[in-house]
């Protein structure tokens, strides 16, 4: 299976924020504002899905969180998708998931880390879609450390570009 690459965001395309575990707590509001405005300042309409409840331990039942990230894997205006942060649920999505409609689309960005990487594995394995581990969108503002390049600056990257990354314990001289 070759790795299909999603093409390079442009000014004005959607970026799909949903949490396919632990969502955003109303006291993180100003944060989550503070991250999305990022993403609007970098050029891109940020679209917030509804499951983001963050006052419990879960952002939403598991049949809503896949249904959602499958309705934005599957929309060809949604160019990238990245949660707020992990948890540890994204697990229950992985059989809920219809994987080969999603091989059959055409790929969007995946970013993340942490739990993410539950969907990210079998999204790369069952269709050959390339993904991102970086940044998850609260972590988005924040300068990346020496050597790690910004998912927001790989997302935008023309097809043949590349970059280097390097361990925050071997930075580059």
């Amino acid at each position: 299976m070759d790795v299909r690459f999603p093409a390079p965001l442009s000014p004005g395309d959607v970026v799909g924020v949903t949490s396919p575990s632990s969502g955003v707590a109303d006291a993180l509001a100003a944060r989550l504002e503070f991250a999305l405005e990022t993403v609007r300042s970098a050029g891109f309409e940020a679209r917030v899905g509804r499951c983001m409840d963050g006052e419990r331990h879960i952002s939403a039942s598991a049949r809503e969180r896949a249904d959602e990230l499958q309705d934005m894997l599957l929309d060809p205006a949604v160019r990238a998708i990245v949660p707020p942060w992990g948890g540890e649920t994204a697990i229950d999505l992985i059989g809920l998931l219809d994987w080969d409609a999603i091989g059959r689309a055409e790929p969007t960005w995946v970013v993340g880390y942490s739990d993410i990487s539950t969907i990210i594995t079998p999204l790369t394995l069952l269709t050959g879609w390339a993904s991102i581990h970086g940044q998850n969108l609260m972590d988005t503002p924040y300068r990346s450390p020496a050597g790690l390049t910004d998912w927001l600056r790989i997302v935008q990257m023309p097809p043949g570009e590349t970059f280097t990354q390097t361990s925050w314990a071997d930075p580059v001289m």
